[in-house]
């Protein structure tokens, strides 16, 4: 009687710890863990029970009121439904985040093994953001750019292998039906927008009508054998036409004339994305002083390097008298996608055989762009698989010019963006040893937090000290590309600087326009699409500079401190399966990481 009493009362708390354990870590047998675990253990294990459960209740709350974001995280139970862009659904949503972070901050952290807290604080922040975005940003009266979102969501769907084609075929045409409501839900929303936003929307409008053909395509085999579904998505597609015309009118006659926003972040939401978003310990100002001085040393280290490439040029006419030598040699366009794929390939085999970095298994499709994209996305654009999804796909899209491109102008093009030195430069930030290796090897951290989260510090950090590993490895077929690397490290501290002084409200748009035209030798069109960029996204020109000096940062310590045991490969390794956490955390990480290492050892 009394060992069945026992029992009894053992019985609730062995079936939380198992369930506990469970979750954690099936395939070990609980009898392992009793003997083992100790009460702090025990308490950790329960703690991250309660974590995970707040995040799948996160995740569930944004397949119900954000279906298009789930989506692109991977999640794919609302794929036949838009984001509904209503007051309501975000007040709704809302108070369901601000519930869930609630829920959070009842999880006891202290008790946490590291790596868990690590991911604790990371969904604190995920939430936060998303709670300040919507209750200040105002997105729904101040972005006429966000109503067009859809149409590439749906592209992607089609684009993307993650499920059955017919499933995502009948998904996306579900969604096109519902696109022209999202379009009159805007002009219901729209207030008063920025005036560079409201022109960036009529573009975006006005190149979805001309390429709306482009969706033709990725629809053929849906539709093939069956008449049927072809008048359906005929019949959507000319609806869509229709609502994208009506739409770039309305923006036009109703909305440009009104549109006096200002874009600029101001200090305080700067500050919030340097402290939340990215987990940094800077202020605004200092960012704003880091950027500046960053700049500076770039365009110093660019005349040096110019000097080394053809000291007469520079003598006589600066850096830019040598960026304007530049060999002009490149690939026909109908060759330029295959010139990528040999590069890629290339890349592959030469950063295996130097052994400094891992190989990434994972597939990568080089695509032309869509003409609807040109006027959002870099002319080259890596898109990495969506986070949660098994099958890990990855595109890189590259934008040719149109075949009815006159030959002149189509020679410029190709001559500016795709000479050969800029093809190994691209192909060096955006595949391998960039951001391909990057989302792979990120892919691989367990922690399903870390793979939704959004690291601008980290991701463009290391696809700009992939340059500098190409250059350090002797990648770069000649000193045209490393040339090319400086200039562009230049660029980027002049957007790095003109983010900061443009969202701290230093600079005004005209400002930071005649900034580049005067400092990087831009036309005014140029200029003023570097400031268009910088304004859709508060610190992301700034996390490029300080994410490659960072990196560089830690690579130097560990060299300085492990002498002739430091593993270049190593260290890449540890620090790209971190996942996405700040660059802080990981070089928290890191440290612990080494620390066991060498307990290990011992």
């Amino acid at each position: 009687m009394n060992i069945l009493l026992c029992r009894r009362k053992c019985c609730v708390p062995a079936l939380l710890l198992f369930f506990a354990i469970a979750v954690l870590r099936p395939s070990s047998p609980v009898c392992a863990f009793e003997d083992k675990l100790t009460t702090s253990e025990i308490e950790g294990t329960l703690e991250g029970t309660k974590l995970n459960e707040v995040f799948s209740q996160y995740l569930a709350t944004i397949q119900m009121y954000d279906p298009e974001r789930a989506t692109r995280l991977g999640l794919h139970g609302a794929d036949d439904k838009l984001t509904a862009r209503t007051q309501d659904r975000v007040a709704r949503e809302l108070e369901a985040l601000k519930r869930l972070r609630a829920k959070l901050g009842e999880v006891n952290k202290e008790v946490m093994a590291p790596a868990a807290k690590v991911d604790y604080e990371l969904l604190d922040h995920m939430l936060e953001v998303d709670i300040y975005e919507m209750e200040k940003l105002g997105g729904l009266t101040l972005r006429p750019q966000q109503y067009l979102e859809p149409l590439f969501l749906v592209y992607q769907m089609m684009s993307k292998d993650y499920e059955d084609y017919n499933t995502r075929a009948a998904n996306a045409i579900s969604r096109l039906k519902q696109f022209p409501s999202v379009l009159e839900q805007a002009e219901r929303n729209l207030s008063r927008p920025p005036e560079i936003w409201t022109r960036q929307a009529i573009r975006q409008a006005d190149d979805a009508l001309t390429f709306v053909s482009d969706f033709i395509p990725v629809f053929r085999g849906y539709i093939r054998y069956d008449p049927t579904l072809k008048a359906q998505v005929d019949e959507t597609m000319d609806k869509v036409k229709a609502a994208l015309t009506r739409y770039s009118e309305f923006l036009q006659k109703d909305v440009l004339p009104n549109s006096d926003g200002d874009f600029r972040a101001g200090s305080y939401t700067y500050g919030f994305y340097l402290e939340r978003m990215h987990s940094l310990d800077m202020t605004p100002s200092s960012a704003l002083g880091y950027s500046k001085k960053a700049f500076k040393k770039a365009i110093k280290d660019l005349n040096k390097e110019a000097m080394s490439v053809d000291a007469m040029e520079a003598r006589k006419n600066g850096w830019k008298g040598v960026l304007d030598k530049l060999p002009k040699e490149h690939p026909q366009p109908a060759d330029t996608l295959k010139v990528f794929q040999d590069e890629m390939d290339r890349s592959y085999q030469y950063f295996d055989e130097h052994k400094v970095v891992e190989f990434p298994r994972q597939r990568l499709l080089i695509k032309r762009m869509p003409g609807f994209m040109a006027s959002v996305l870099p002319y080259v654009y890596y898109a990495p698989s969506f986070a949660l999804d098994d099958a890990k796909v990855s595109e890189l899209f590259v934008l040719l010019p149109p075949d009815n491109t006159p030959p002149a102008v189509q020679e410029k093009i190709m001559a500016s963006g795709f000479n050969y030195a800029q093809i190994e430069l691209l192909t060096a930030y955006s595949i391998m040893p960039g951001l391909h290796l990057r989302s792979f090897e990120a892919s691989s951290n367990p922690s399903r937090i870390r793979r939704i989260s959004r690291q601008p510090v980290v991701t463009n950090g290391w696809g700009c000290y992939a340059e500098l590993l190409a250059d350090e490895m002797g990648y770069y077929s000649s000193y045209w590309s490393r040339f090319l690397r400086c200039y562009i490290r230049a660029l980027r501290a002049a957007r790095a600087y003109a983010d900061a002084a443009l969202h701290t409200k230093k600079w005004d748009a005209a400002e930071a326009s005649r900034f580049f035209q005067e400092n990087l030798y831009m036309t005014k069109a140029q200029a003023d699409s570097e400031v268009l960029k910088i304004s859709l996204a508060p610190t992301e020109g700034f996390s490029y500079i300080l994410g490659m000096d960072r990196i560089l940062e830690m690579r130097k310590y560990y060299e300085r401190t492990e002498a002739k045991y430091f593993d270049l490969r190593n260290f890449h390794t540890i620090f790209l399966r971190m996942g996405e956490i700040p660059i802080d955390r990981i070089e928290d990480e890191m440290k612990r990481v080494k620390r066991e290492e060498e307990k290990l050892v011992r």
